[in-house]
């Protein structure tokens, strides 16, 4: 949940989270965790005395006191047992994940390819506490910058991290060409904006949570490049857009693979062209982000 401050917090929501701060409630969410992973059952339940036996707590009374304070918001009570809510299981998986944790640490490694700005292709993949960042080293644009999870880097190499990055963020890009939130699920809206670094000029899309207000960014040449006649052209030629990096799909936008031209600013209104080995494709995008074929 993300509250303005101007807003009133729910007392329900202070109340939800304060429950969570104890160790062995957050055993019984682990324990009914636990028994979904070994059923490989969502829904499967644990009886009381099951749960009581499964967790480290001294009397029945003090279990039953410390599973009353989930039960509700975490925990639902069914008649054969007790099983996890989608609250109570995304907090185990928050803890097996350890996205709370503090993120490991690679050593930056320059990436195949280009800038936006500069057109140069001197770009390098950093980790910055719990930040993943593509940034350009010729005129210093960060092109990318998302949040790096403990158990995004935890047994991978740095070759792995950065790979894993273009599939999550393709991941991310197919949910909001729903309109869905890749964060909360909630309805998203997307307008287009600009974004301005050393006097040069690039069209984004920038879409964004109506319950979570989480804000993902890209260049508006990407939905051009979902566009199935588009990725049709590129498979043809023996390319898989969906395997080929963000960052390496600036290339395509550089070199003039995909050409933009702004057709109107108010209402914001594109046409494109995407050319590979002489076959071209010519699309138009209007304000809503929208991409149509042109005949």
């Amino acid at each position: 949940m993300v509250v303005d401050q101007n807003d009133q917090i729910d007392q329900e929501v202070v109340d939800a989270i304060t429950s969570l701060g104890n160790s062995q409630r957050l055993q019984i969410l682990l324990a009914l965790g636990e028994v979904e992973r070994e059923h490989h059952e969502r829904r499967h339940t644990k009886t009381f005395t099951e749960l009581y036996d499964a967790v480290d707590i001294d009397s029945s009374s003090q279990f039953s006191y410390h599973l009353n304070q989930l039960v509700g918001q975490f925990v639902s009570e069914t008649p054969n047992g007790y099983r996890l809510t989608y609250s109570g299981t995304k907090i185990v998986r928050v803890i097996r994940s350890g996205v709370y944790e503090s993120t490991s640490a690679f050593d930056d490694r320059e990436i195949s390819g280009a800038c936006l700005f500069c057109d140069e292709t001197t770009l390098l993949a950093t980790l910055d506490i719990d930040q993943f960042r593509i940034r350009c080293t010729s005129c210093d644009a960060i092109l990318i910058t998302d949040f790096c999870p403990q158990s995004q880097t935890r047994d991978r190499t740095t070759t792995e991290i950065i790979e894993s990055y273009c599939y999550r963020i393709w991941s991310m890009y197919i949910q909001l060409r729903g309109g869905i939130c890749p964060e909360c699920f909630g309805p998203v809206d997307t307008v287009v904006d600009q974004y301005e670094h050393d006097e040069s000029v690039q069209h984004i899309h920038n879409s964004s949570c109506r319950e979570c207000q989480f804000l993902v960014s890209m260049p508006i040449e990407v939905p051009v490049a979902f566009h199935p006649a588009v990725l049709t052209l590129f498979w043809e030629h023996g390319i898989s857009v969906l395997d080929v990096p963000l960052w390496e799909l600036y290339e395509y936008i550089t070199s003039d693979v995909i050409v933009m031209e702004i057709v109107s600013d108010e209402p914001f209104e594109a046409r494109f062209t995407v050319t590979l080995n002489d076959e071209s494709l010519a699309l138009r995008m209007d304000d809503t982000v929208t991409v149509t074929l042109e005949p």
